[in-house]
């Protein structure tokens, strides 16, 4: 991961309130406009996944973890429901990222073509990803956990056919959630999250890289859950209270700004 540079400008200083409870300071790069995560070369990324207090990758019991799994499973039908739109039965579809691959098995059972591929979490599902191969690459919360964002689109741009389309969601730092949590906004989630993403910044990136933005679509249960966290973090006193407050006025005034906690966008090679 690259160190600070004289270029960018200290943007905000954060703790990992997961794993470690070590301090990390984020940089925006005046170039980009992508916020980014400073680390040490020599870091060992890996370690800040095992932690049985990493919600996404571990399974947890209890009324927390109950609300999760079902604003999961609203939300994999509202996904699949906007990528039926432009998705045919013939179409063959890669999960990157894919975690703990509960999406990608929703998505088997509506006898969707779907392989799975996880680089962070050592899941592979599918060890071989070859070039023009994909109809939709879907990268869910994934490309803020890469440390060459660079590379890994350029690579997967490879492996999607002629107009075929890449799936990314990503947190937005402009939501009204971050503003308001800001420090202890979860979202952050250093050191695991390496990069920081507004609309802006993402659709230029992707621009760059021969890809053209086609829709965005809002996550709108993301402000609820990240809400929650953050107001763990934040040892408010009833934090189920505080995330249904400021989720919602966040959901709210993204209707006239479009700046949801989070949001999935299709792209098309351009």
């Amino acid at each position: 991961m690259k160190q600070s540079l004289k270029k960018d400008r200290m943007f905000l200083s954060t703790i990992d309130y997961v794993a470690s409870n070590e301090q990390f300071n984020l940089f925006l790069d005046n170039k980009t406009n992508i916020v980014w995560t400073d680390v040490a070369e020599d870091h060992n990324h890996n370690i800040y996944y095992k932690n049985e207090n990493y919600l996404p990758h571990n399974e947890k019991k209890g009324l927390f973890a109950f609300f999760y799994k079902l604003s999961q499973n609203i939300m994999f039908s509202y996904k699949l429901k906007v990528l039926k739109k432009i998705l045919q039965p013939s179409n063959i579809i890669l999960d990157y990222g894919s975690g703990d691959g509960h999406f990608g098995e929703f998505m088997k059972k509506q006898e969707i073509n779907v392989q799975m591929y996880d680089p962070i979490v050592n899941k592979s599902k599918n060890s071989q990803v070859f070039d023009n191969q994909y109809d939709m690459i879907m990268m869910w919360h994934v490309l803020e956990h890469i440390p060459d964002i660079n590379k890994t689109i350029i690579a997967l741009e490879k492996k999607l056919k002629h107009n075929g389309a890449l799936v990314v969601a990503v947190p937005n730092r402009d939501s009204f959630d971050s503003k308001a949590y800001r420090k202890h906004w979860a979202a952050w989630d250093v050191p695991r999250h390496l990069y920081h993403f507004n609309h802006n910044s993402l659709e230029n990136l992707m621009k760059e890289k021969g890809f053209k933005l086609i829709s965005k679509h809002p996550l709108w249960l993301d402000s609820y859950y990240v809400s929650y966290l953050s107001s763990k973090y934040k040892k408010s006193f009833f934090p189920w209270i505080n995330a249904l407050a400021i989720g919602s006025l966040s959901n709210i005034l993204a209707l006239f700004t479009s700046k949801y906690s989070s949001s999935f966008y299709i792209f098309r090679r351009a």
